[in-house]
Order: structure tokens, then C-alpha cells, then sequence
């Protein structure tokens, strides 16, 4: 129903947008036919097309082609290419149509202040009827569309398809048409040519070509002139440009004369976008979301629509693909808005009468109902929950800057479940508690207060979280968030009373200060914590999600993994924490989380979705009790003694949907907060409601049988004699913690009619069990009682048989046969007729119309009742949400066993680790070990002896390069956790003491965006380790020095080392630095080893004759070479550089020999007569060694 620019009414062109929300989009049957228009109506056209007044272009314009002809039917394809302009020369049907007519794409206006002349049948500008025509939904089809379009209503819902056909090629389109008038006559060619050589014979041909074909011109839309869009004159709701401190980038400045020039529904479009500037709106015009100006822009370039014709950039979609466009869009990154209608147009006429009603009043209201981006999704009843099992977190970060140390504030989110997890902690200037936070929970959105990060933080967020969505709230005025406002807020929304009244969940209670027993003082420790709390709160509150996210939550302390090692001082020999940590560092280098090639990846055969998250959850943080992890491991073992019930067990879990958000879904639709609130989509008007309830119904259904499945456990598992696989499968009464979900499934089974349910997407109760319900259906019945009174009564008066014909909103219509329709006086409204075999006429009275009225109302009253009962029904299940909760979690745990299990199963080696607890020396013993992340088939097995009696804990790593160091130093990392979680290991054997945390420093790269070079990376990382290390720790440590001078580099790895040695820990410290070796040597705290090489022909005079097998092997000892020439020949360097390079290398041992020789020789000299045989001998090896060196 879109229209050309109107400038008879509302002011200039250039403050005055289309008037498409003006009239309804009726078609009219005199322009479906195609006729032969007049010059005058041609010259108004081009008028048109060229953007100029009509009177001045005759003036000066050119004299136009004078051969023109009728625009042909089958143009429609060619106009609906807004891309660009057209022009061509169509064919008359007849000889007796000697004239020529340029055509032209409809869509492309690239002028809004171009003139147009209204049709006398379309009449003046009504704001009255604007309004009220414009929301008819069911009459009219309220696509927007042009009002002279020649497109029939149906084909006009077809244009809705999301193909973008604006790039087909010209030539398929040409060929498309003049097959279509080839079909038409015999003798196209011939007119064509004839055509043609009589348009080039005239002057004006070559003007109309060479002048005005604008082909590859681009479309400039109204939306891309305006002045207060410009970039150098935008300004948000409070006047502020982008460069103010305050700049509110989520609102836009309209000015109000611009407001004030335009019809109700585009008046109402404009000032919901300058609320949501920053948010794609989809915007409800009956059965549609429409898209105008920029955000049509959004809907052509990334879902694929098409723009419909009209002056304005406008595309839109039908209500039942909502999901499916906001779910791409959200991937993507965009925020959406859904607008919907929430007033009938009876509903806005009433409110009319009610008050004195301006122009702008009479249009039915709209309002956001929810703001989407990937940080808020939750899914309601247009959303079906996707398949992503992955949590997607809602981050809000205070920080307190201290100098040289922080003091953060978190509370991280993910609202398709209503987790709420809040903590606050000190961290060091390396950030490392915040950076362990984000790997662990990596959040998809950002919320912080403007300006109220340091620097280190600021480059944080924008290195680590440079690719998430960021927002940030006001940090002073009114809606800044503190913590005295955030306990305020939750005691008067959700939580009142105290004493024995007191609702505050646990977590709440201990962050409030102990003095106050109202609970609106908060504690010192957490005032942080709270403020970060308040900032999800206004922004869940500005996307309209509070009351859907609120009601459900469920608050949980969040604690850094590390920070318990500071709660109590406890002996050597035994841990400080029930978990190992993992920070960012250990993640990233052992790539334990992530897609691909990762040990999650390996491990995970869950299959559920929170199966799933729980294993990430337990590969983030292994269990430091050796008890849980022996019940682990002893449940794994008997999963895979039972393959039957293991395959059979997956089997059942297998269909399972995602039962945590599953949950949180059925608390929304069960939400009564919503109207108690009086939030909008309690107003909403969704015209696909009956499929959104089926869907409801169906979902929840899917959701009952498969809690009902799953209590086929505990006769599944009954024979099991493990104590976890007891505790997660057996019912309370066989001493498990598996839930009785018996009667509650009894009751929902017996609540409904699950057959009807699914067929009609409406559950009814029994006649007697509900009084709302049983009023309205009798009321129902009584209406259908006078309707067929009323039908004996006109039989009677026609003298023959009636029936009542017509659906929805044209129900009850007399249907006559047309032999007794003489009978029908005024009082009779003819509606349509029938042909053919058995004609009748239709017709209404104002009895017909007062019943229809009347039992609309009465099928309201059910359906609210009805409503209603369906909302009840998911309450009294949400009401039992501990019950299903636990059979959960005891299911997620039995799905990680079997994914543990199922992995273990597919493995050539395997073997149960033995973990020890208690030990002065903490050690590690492993024989035969597999990388767990590579095919077993293609690895070498390493073994390796850490802080045995016969083995020191630390271990000086040498070897060739390429030989494998890096790989066992991360085989090593991996394994430890796989034991940690419980998991049976690759390897023929293993045995080991609790690790409290792994350290690593692997790789060398730099943080450029961080500002850091290669070396200060490294020794960051390393600065992590010697400050945080214990005797219980696992540090791999790869070449450390690097990337500095060999001196200085040499001289901080020896340190490193001598104070790795000293605290006993269990390393692996990798290095090529060969004077390392000759420091620590004879040192007793330190084990030499390498990873074994043959060489063949060594020492060789050419190097590149030199040949190195890598065998892959730990071997006891040091590596004499790192042989890296071997590894230039293997990159393909030039041989005679190669050559050069060994000859320089010959030349700098020959100096560093010959000082060493120095140097032995004045030590002897000063020596004990007893020990200089072995310095003699010693003297002769680098007297060999210096011999060599000549090249």
C-alpha cells in the first residue's frame, strides 16, 4: 500500500515522507488493464521519472521520441528491478498502434522530492482514514505495496519471497520477454526490425539513448538525503553529536517539524527508530514485519529480500518466518527490535472517542516488545530453541582501579537459561583472574560503564574481546547503576519481607551487609559485584526482557579458580582447592576448549546439549578430590563392562532436546510477571497465534515424553554396583538421588487431551472442571442456538432450504438459491453470488452481523479463558523445576560418563590412572603415553619419570628441532587432566600425585595489538609461574629467552630454572640453549633428557650432506646439537647459504673452545694434584672438539 510522494498535503516534498501507510492496498481493476495513454500522460510520466516540476520541464527539456506505445503485461518483471534505471522499446499488439513509449523500472526513485498528481480514485490525504484502513489485517493484505502496482493482491504476497533476484542478468530477462510476445504473434521480427529502422531514422531516438540511459546508476534512497541522517549532523535523543562524552549512539535526534510533516504510520515508524536507532526494527503492519528506509537496507543486503516498489527503500517478510530472519540477523551482529500491534482498529477507535483525537492519534499502536542481540536471546513462543548447546554470555565488568593492581565486579549471564553468576576479586596488572574468566565463560556481550576501564583493561577488551558486541551504560545521572539502587530495584520487584518472610536467594543475602535486616545495604566485599549486577539488569530492562528473565533467576557466586589458595594456609603435602585451575594461558596453548583438533572435541560424545556443557565445565576445571575422581573412573569402567546398556543408554539420549532451556522456555510461557507488568507482549496482537500455541503444545509434549523416557533409567542401570552410577540412576528408595517423576508425569499426562492438543494447538479442559470456562461455551451455545433459529426462520420466509456460508470474519452469510432471491428486500445486503450448476446469492441482515458480532466476543472470552488455562498448566510445571532440574543434572553426569566411556572404548591403548594424594615429593610416572588428540595409529608412545627416587621433578629438555619437545610437553599437559576429570588415559600406565594447576609457556608470538614484543610475552607468562607455582604445580616451560640476546636470554633461563628446581615442582623446561646443560649438569634437583635422533653422516664438511631421523623418543641424557641446519635444508633454504651459515657457526664454537680451554687450564693449574687427571682428560675432549671446529 505504499504511494508515490503526496505533496498536496502535509507540507513541501522535502519534509514531507511517503504517505504508505495512507490507504489500504485495494487494487484497482482499471489499472490491471494495460491501455494506450495519451501524450499528455506521457509527458507527465517522464515528469516524473526526471524528477522535475511538470511546467518547468517542458520548458527546457528535449523533444521526446514521437513513436510510443502502450506499456506491454509483460513489463512487471522488469519493474520490479529497483537496482536500476531501464529503458526499452516494447512492441505494440497491433499495427494499429504506431506509437512508442519509454518504460521505466518503477522502483527507482532517486529524487523524493519528485511531484505527483494523485488518481481522482484515490482521493485526498485522510489522517482518519490513514489510520484506520491501514490496520485491517485480514481484509487487506497489508503488504506494502505500490497503490497503482498492476500486481493482483495474491501475486502481491508472492513478492514477499526472500529471493533477490535484483542481480539476475538483463539478457535472461529479455529473453523471458520476447518470448512471451513471440507467443503472442508470428511476426515480431519483422515489426521490430521495422521499428527499429524507423526510430533510428529519427533525431530524438539518439537524445532518448545517449542522454538519459542511467543503467548502472545506483538507487539513492529518501532515507540517504536526509539532513539529520548526514554524518556531520546526526545527533542523539538529547542533541548530542557523536563526539560528546554523553553521545547515546542507541537513540537519533528527528526533528519535530520533519515528525509533524508525515502521515500517522510513518510518524509512528520514525519515532520508534529514534528510541532504537542502533536496533533493525521489524516493524508488525498486519500479517507482515516491514523494514522501511535503512533497516530495508539491512533486509535486502543480509536476508535476501527484494525491495518492494515504491518511492522508499521497504521489504518485508510474513510473522511465521520471525524466527528465521531474527535468528540470521542476530548471528550476524545486528540488534532487533520486534514491534508489534497491540491495538485492533475497534480498539483504537474506542480509545478515539475516549480523548480529543489528533490525526496522529488515529493510527493503531505499536510498541517494542523485545530488543534481541546474541547476548539476550530467550526463547519465546515465535523462537524455537537452535541447536547451538553452547551458552551465550551477557558479561558486565566494574572495575576499580587501583594502580597498579584491579578490583573487578562481574556478573555474567546467559538468558535462555536464567543463570546468574556474580563474583568480585582482586587481580594482578596482568589481569590473569579476568583473562582465566573470559576463556572459561567467554561472553558473546559486553556491558561496562563509558570511560570506567584502565588501560590494561581497555586493551583487553579490545584485543580478546575484540569480536564481541559491546554496550555501555550511562555512568552518571539518573540511570547509573550502583549497588544501594540494584538491592532496591530486586526488594521491590521480587524479593520483599524478612525474618521467616525472607525470599532473598543465598547468594544475594551474603552480598548484603549484616547490619541491615531489610537487605538494602551492601556488603563492603561485594558493592562491585552488586553494581555489575544492576548493569545486566538495565540493560535486560532496555531490551523489554526483565520480567521474562528476572522471575526465573538463578544466582550463583562466582570465585577465580585461584583465589582459594589464599583462604587458608594448609600443610605441603596437601592441596589448597577442590579444583585444578586452568588459566587463559594454559587453555590457549593445550587447546583444551574450542571446535577443532581440540582435547573437548576428542573427548566429547555426549548426546545431549547440557551433556555437552557439563564436560566443558569439567574440562575447565578438574577435580583436585581424589575421591570423585576414583567413583569417575570406577563408573566409566562399569559403563564399559555393560555395551549393551551404554549403546542403549545413548540411544535414549540421543532425541533428548535441550531439557535446561527447555525449562526456562516453559517458566516464560507459565510467566505471569509479564502481565502483571504490563509488559507488551501481553498487548501484542500475533495473527499466527494459533501456530505459535500448537508449537507451545508441542514443545512442551516433546518435553513430557522425554522426561518420561528418561525414567527408564533406574530399570536400565539397576544391576550397576558403582557408587556414582548408583547415586545418578537409582530412585531415592535404592539409595540414588534420581527423582520420582512418576506422579508428576501422571498428572500432565491425565491434565489434557494430548491427541486434540496437537491437532488444535488449544488445551480444554473437562465440562465441570473449570467454571471461567464452562460459562463461555455455554454462552457459545447459546449463540449457536439463536443462529439456527434464525435460519428456520428465513427458510420460512425464502420458502426453501439456506445454509449459512462463509468463514472467520464472513461467517454466518445467507446462502439463497438464486431462484428464491427475489424474495430478498433492503434489509438484505448482497455479499457475492455463485454460478454454474447450482447458483445462489449471499447475504448478511443485521441480525447476521449482531450474531457474528456477538459470538466473536464469546470465542474472545474462550480463548482468554482458554489462554489462560495453557498458562496455568506451564506454571504448575515450573512449579516442580527443582524435581526436573535434578533429574538433569543426574543425566548430564551419566551422558558425560558414557562420552567418556564411548571414547575410551575407541582407543588402541588405555589404561586407568593412578592418582595419589598426600605425598611430600609429588611425582608422575608414565609409560607409553598417547597424545589424546592425534591418531594413534601414526603416534610414537613417550614415557617419562618426574619426581621419582630415581628421577629429579625437573627436567632439562634438549633434543633437535623438530624433534618433538613441544609435543610431549603438551601429551604431558593433556593426559594429567584426562586423569583429573576421571577419564581413562592413552597410555600403557599412570601414576601420579593431584596437580593443583598447570602452568605453560609454549609457542612465541607477539601481541601487537597489546603493544608487547615477542620477549615480553614470554616473560609475562613466565612471571605467572614463579609467582603463582607450588610444589603440587605442572610447568612446561618451552625455550624460554628467545626472543632476546643468547647472553641475556641464557642467563634468565638459568635463573628460571635454578628457581623451579628449588620449589620441586614437577617441569618439563624445553631449551636449546646447550650452556644450560653444562650449568646444571651434575645437578642433583635437576634430570637431564632429549628426544632421540640418528645421525648420519655428521660433521661432515658439507652440511647439507648432513641426514637427521627423528625417532620421537624421551631418552635419558642431553642432545650434544640442535642440528638447525638440518631443519634449513628441510625448509628449503639455498644450499650455499646453508654451507656459509655452518662455516660462521664452526667459526664462533672454535672461539667460545678455545676460551673454555683457557679457562680449564688456569683452573688446573690452581688445582689438587688428585683431580688433574680428570681435568687432563676433560682438556683433551675440547681439544677435539676445537680440532672439528675447522672447516
Amino acid at each position: 500500500m505504499s504511494k508515490k510522494l503526496n505533496t498536496s498535503v502535509g507540507g513541501t516534498p522535502t519534509n514531507t515522507l511517503f504517505n504508505y501507510f495512507a490507504k489500504s492496498p485495494a487494487v484497482d481493476k482499471k489499472k490491471l488493464t494495460p491501455s494506450v495513454k495519451t501524450e499528455s500522460d506521457t509527458t507527465e510520466k517522464e515528469n516524473l521519472n526526471n524528477q522535475q516540476p511538470k511546467e518547468s520541464q517542458t520548458k527546457d527539456s528535449k523533444p521526446s521520441a514521437k513513436r510510443k506505445l502502450p506499456i506491454s503485461g509483460g513489463s512487471d518483471d522488469e519493474k520490479t528491478n529497483g537496482q536500476r534505471k531501464r529503458k526499452r522499446i516494447v512492441q505494440p499488439e497491433t499495427d494499429s498502434e504506431p506509437e512508442m513509449e519509454e518504460t521505466k523500472s518503477e522502483d527507482d526513485f532517486s529524487d523524493c522530492a519528485s511531484e505527483y498528481e494523485p488518481d481522482a480514485n484515490e482521493g485526498s490525504d485522510d489522517s482518519a482514514s490513514s489510520g484506520e484502513e491501514e490496520v485491517e489485517p485480514s481484509e487487506n493484505d497489508m503488504s506494502v505495496d505500490s497503490v497503482d502496482s498492476p500486481t493482483p493482491k495474491k501475486s502481491r504476497k508472492k513478492s514477499k519471497i526472500l529471493n533477490n533476484n535484483n542481480n539476475e542478468p538483463s539478457s535472461k530477462k529479455v529473453k523471458l520477454e520476447s518470448s512471451t510476445q513471440l507467443a503472442e504473434g508470428s511476426t515480431f521480427q519483422e515489426k521490430l526490425k521495422n521499428l527499429q529502422s524507423n526510430a533510428k531514422k529519427d533525431a530524438s531516438y539518439d537524445d532518448i539513448v545517449t542522454t538519459t540511459s542511467t543503467l548502472d546508476e545506483p538507487v539513492v534512497w529518501p532515507h540517504q538525503k536526509l539532513e539529520f541522517l548526514q554524518p556531520d549532523k546526526i545527533k542523539d535523543n538529547a542533541g548530542r553529536r557523536p563526539d560528546h562524552p554523553d553521545y547515546d549512539k542507541s537513540t537519533l535526534h528527528v526533528p519535530e517539524k520533519f515528525l509533524n510533516g508525515l502521515s500517522p504510520g510513518v510518524r509512528q515508524w520514525w519515532v520508534l527508530k529514534s528510541k532504537s536507532y542502533d536496533c533493525v526494527l521489524f516493524f508488525k503492519v498486519g500479517k507482515f514485519y516491514e523494514l522501511y528506509h535503512m533497516d530495508a537496507d539491512v533486509g535486502v543486503k543480509e536476508l535476501g529480500f527484494t525491495y518492494m516498489r515504491g518511492e522508499f527503500a521497504h521489504s518485508g517478510f510474513p510473522e511465521i518466518s520471525f524466527d528465521k530472519m531474527s535468528t540470521i540477523l542476530v548471528d550476524r551482529g545486528f540488534k532487533v527490535a520486534r514491534v508489534e500491534q497491540t491495538e485492533t482498529p475497534d480498539m483504537m477507535t474506542e480509545r478515539c472517542k475516549q480523548i480529543k483525537a489528533s490525526k496522529f492519534d488515529k493510527v493503531v499502536a505499536r510498541e517494542i516488545c523485545q530488543i534481541t542481540n546474541r547476548g539476550t536471546q530467550v526463547f519465546g513462543s515465535q523462537c524455537k530453541i537452535g541447536p547451538n548447546h553452547q551458552p551465550n554470555y551477557m558479561l558486565a565488568l566494574v572495575e576499580q582501579d587501583e594502580g597498579t593492581w584491579s578490583r573487578f565486579g562481574v556478573c555474567f549471564i546467559d538468558t535462555s537459561i536464567g543463570d546468574f553468576h556474580l563474583g568480585e576479586f582482586e587481580d594482578d596488572k596482568n589481569c590473569s583472574r579476568l583473562l582465566t574468566l573470559l576463556s572459561h565463560h567467554m561472553p558473546v556481550l559486553l556491558i561496562n560503564e563509558k570511560s570506567a576501564l584502565s588501560q590494561r583493561s581497555q586493551q583487553i577488551v579490545r584485543t580478546v574481546l575484540g569480536g564481541i558486541l559491546k554496550e555501555q551504560t550511562p555512568s552518571n545521572g539518573s540511570q547509573a547503576c550502583n549497588a544501594e539502587k540494584t538491592l532496591k530495584l530486586l526488594a521491590e520487584r521480587y524479593y520483599a519481607g524478612n525474618g521467616s518472610d525472607d525470599n532473598w536467594p543465598l547468594v544475594l543475602r551474603t552480598m548484603q551487609s549484616d547490619s541491615d535486616h531489610l537487605g538494602l545495604t551492601p556488603n563492603d566485599n561485594y558493592k562491585l559485584a552488586l553494581k555489575a549486577l544492576g548493569q545486566c539488569i538495565f540493560f535486560i530492562h532496555k531490551c523489554k526482557l526483565e520480567p521474562k528473565v528476572l522471575p526465573m533467576a538463578r544466582y550463583q557466586l562466582y570465585v577465580p579458580p585461584d583465589q582459594l589458595a589464599d583462604a587458608k594456609p594448609a600443610a605441603a603435602s596437601t592441596l589448597r582447592r577442590s579444583h585444578m585451575v586452568l588459566d587463559a594461558t594454559t587453555l590457549s596453548n593445550l587447546r583444551i576448549i574450542g571446535e577443532d583438533h581440540t582435547l573437548l572435541s576428542s573427548l566429547d560424545h555426549c548426546c545431549t546439549k547440557f551433556g555437552k556443557r557439563l564436560l566443558h565445565h569439567w574440562l575447565c576445571a578438574p577435580s583436585c578430590d581424589v575421591v570423585v575422581i576414583k567413583e569417575r573412573q570406577e563408573a566409566i569402567g562399569e559403563l564399559i563392562r555393560m555395551p549393551s546398556e551404554l549403546q542403549e543408554m545413548r540411544a535414549l539420549l540421543g532425541p533428548m532436546p535441550d531439557f535446561e532451556r527447555n525449562l526456562a522456555q516453559i517458566h516464560l510461557f507459565g510467566n505471569k510477571q509479564i502481565k502483571l507488568m504490563d509488559h507488551p507482549d501481553s498487548r501484542a496482537i500475533l495473527f499466527e497465534e494459533k501456530i505459535y500455541n500448537k508449537q507451545k503444545l508441542l514443545g512442551f509434549m516433546a518435553v513430557l515424553k522425554g522426561f518420561n523416557a528418561l525414567t527408564k533409567l533406574p530399570t536400565m542401570f539397576h544391576q550397576c554396583e558403582t557408587a556414582l552410577l548408583k547415586r545418578i540412576t537409582q530412585l531415592p528408595e535404592s539409595g540414588g538421588s534420581f527423582p520420582d517423576l512418576t506422579k508428576e508425569l501422571k498428572y500432565f499426562e491425565t491434565a489434557f487431551d494430548h491427541d486434540a492438543a496437537a491437532k488444535t494447538g488449544v488445551i480444554a479442559p473437562q465440562a465441570g472442571m473449570d467454571a471461567e470456562y464452562d460459562s463461555a461455551m455455554d454462552s457459545i451455545n447459546e449463540i449457536e442456538e439463536r443462529l439456527k433459529t434464525y435460519l428456520v426462520e428465513q427458510e420460512r420466509h425464502f420458502g426453501c432450504r439456506i445454509t449459512y456460508f462463509g468463514s472467520d470474519k464472513k461467517r454466518y452469510q445467507l446462502d439463497v438459491p438464486e431462484s428464491h432471491a427475489v424474495k430478498a428486500n433492503k434489509s438484505y445486503s448482497l455479499e457475492g453470488q455463485t454460478k454454474g450448476k447450482k447458483p445462489s446469492r449471499r447475504y448478511t441482515t443485521a441480525e447476521t452481523r449482531a450474531l457474528l458480532k456477538d459470538m466473536q466476543q464469546a470465542e474472545d472470552t474462550r480463548n482468554m479463558v482458554l489462554k489462560d488455562l495453557a498458562r496455568r498448566l506451564f506454571e504448575k510445571f515450573s512449579n516442580h523445576y527443582e524435581q526436573w532440574k535434578q533429574c538433569i543434572d543426574c543425566v548430564a553426569n551419566l551422558d558425560v560418563l558414557g562420552s567418556l566411556a564411548e571414547y575410551a572404548g575407541q582407543q588402541m591403548v588405555i589404561c586407568v590412572p593412578e592418582l595419589v594424594s598426600g605425598v611430600e615429593q609429588p611425582f608422575i610416572q608414565l609409560e607409553e603415553g598417547y597424545h589424546p588428540c592425534v591418531n594413534a595409529s601414526t603416534y610414537i608412545p613417550n614415557g617419562l619419570e618426574l619426581g621419582t627416587n630415581s628421577e629429579a621433578p625437573l627436567s632439562l629438555l634438549t633434543g633437535p628441532n623438530m624433534g618433538g619437545k613441544s609435543t610431549l610437553m603438551r601429551e604431558l599437559g593433556l593426559l594429567v587432566i584426562m586423569a583429573q576429570i576421571g577419564a581413562h588415559i592413552p597410555a600403557a600406565s599412570c601414576r601420579l600425585s593431584l596437580v593443583d594447576r598447570i602452568f605453560t609457556r609454549l609457542g612465541a608470538q607477539d601481541d601487537i595489538l597489546a603493544g608487547h614484543s615477542t620477549f615480553l610475552v614470554e616473560l609475562n607468562e613466565t612471571s605467572l609461574i614463579l609467582k603463582h607455582a607450588t610444589c603440587h604445580s605442572l610447568v612446561l616451560l618451552d625455550e624460554l629467552g628467545r626472543g632476546t640476546a643468547t647472553y641475556d636470554g641464557t642467563a634468565i633461563a638459568a635463573s628460571v630454572v635454578n628457581f623451579l628446581a628449588n620449589l620441586k615442582c614437577r617441569t618439563l623446561f624445553s631449551t636449546h640453549y646447550h650452556n644450560l646443560i653444562d650449568f646444571f649438569h651434575n645437578d642433583k634437583r635437576i634430570t637431564l633428557g632429549h628426544m632421540a635422533c640418528m645421525v648420519e653422516n655428521e660433521d661432515n664438511a658439507d652440511p647439507t650432506q648432513e641426514t637427521v631421523t627423528f625417532l620421537y623418543k624421551y631418552t635419558a641424557g642431553a642432545c650434544p646439537k640442535s642440528y638447525g641446519f638440518n631443519a634449513a635444508k628441510l625448509a628449503g633454504m639455498p644450499q650455499g647459504i646453508i654451507k656459509r651459515a655452518y662455516e660462521l657457526s664452526k667459526k664462533v664454537e672454535a672461539i667460545a673452545l678455545q676460551r673454555k680451554i683457557t679457562a680449564k687450564i688456569v683452573a688446573a693449574t690452581a688445582g689438587k694434584e688428585d683431580s688433574k687427571k680428570e681435568k687432563l682428560d676433560a682438556l683433551k675432549d675440547l681439544l677435539k672438539q676445537l680440532k672439528m671446529c675447522h672447516v
